[in-house]
Order: structure tokens, then sequence, then C-alpha cells
């Protein structure tokens, strides 16, 4: 759904400090929250449809418009210092991402190298 899809595809439901990340999707698409959880405090979960239940946390990012199920947008629902730490989560997750996805190439472009060695080396031996 409209401002879920990104960060659904980033994270994991869980605990990220004091920010509660829940991801989960239905037939039209992934849906994302985030709740503020109060200092030095774990979230308490019970299960995928209503996962944060922390009597004080506040969802701080969750359905802004449209029909739930339907068409929803998410967004800011309140804004605050929050928003910068899960900006850097983001920012932290996407490069360790793109270093994955480096080393992935990487490991890939030295199977080829040495397939293609080997190849090379048994043809000029013929």
């Amino acid at each position: 759904m409209i401002g879920a899809n990104e960060y659904a595809s980033l994270f994991k439901t869980g605990q990220y400090g004091k920010l509660y990340l829940t991801r989960g999707s239905h037939a039209r698409g992934p849906t994302f929250h985030i709740h503020v959880l109060p200092a030095d405090e774990k979230a308490i979960v019970n299960g995928p449809s209503n996962p944060c239940i922390n009597r004080d946390a506040v969802e701080v990012y969750g359905i802004i418009g449209g029909n739930p199920g339907w068409t929803e947008t998410y967004g800011w629902l309140h804004e605050g210092s929050w928003q910068e730490d899960f900006y850097k989560l983001v920012e932290e997750k996407k490069q360790e991402i793109e270093r994955l996805n480096k080393e992935q190439l990487t490991i890939k472009q030295t199977k080829e190298d040495t397939e293609k060695n080997r190849i090379k080396k048994l043809l000029s031996d013929y």
C-alpha cells in the first residue's frame, strides 16, 4: 500500500530501540506501522493483528487515509524526533543491503572468473 511498500520490504517486525516496527500484509499489499514505546520498555507482542499492545505505546506511523484493507495510505500520524531515528534505521538498512549486494556480486564474479580460467586452461592444454 502507498507509504508501506518500501519500509515493509526493509524491516522485519520487531523492536528497534524505542521504536516497534510492524510489517504485515493483506490481499492488496504490504502494511507498515510504527509505535513509540516508553523509555526502557520492551514491547509486549500479541500476534500479527495487534502486535504491539504496550499500554503506553503510541502509534506514530500508520494509516492516514483511504479505506483500510483496500486503498489505505500510510504516513506519519505524529511528528517528532522518532522520525529522525527511523530515517537513520532506514539508511542503515539500505547501506547493509547495498553491502550484501556488493558481496554477492563479488562472489558471483569470482565464480565466473574461476570458471573462465578453468575453461581457458583446459582448452590451452589441449
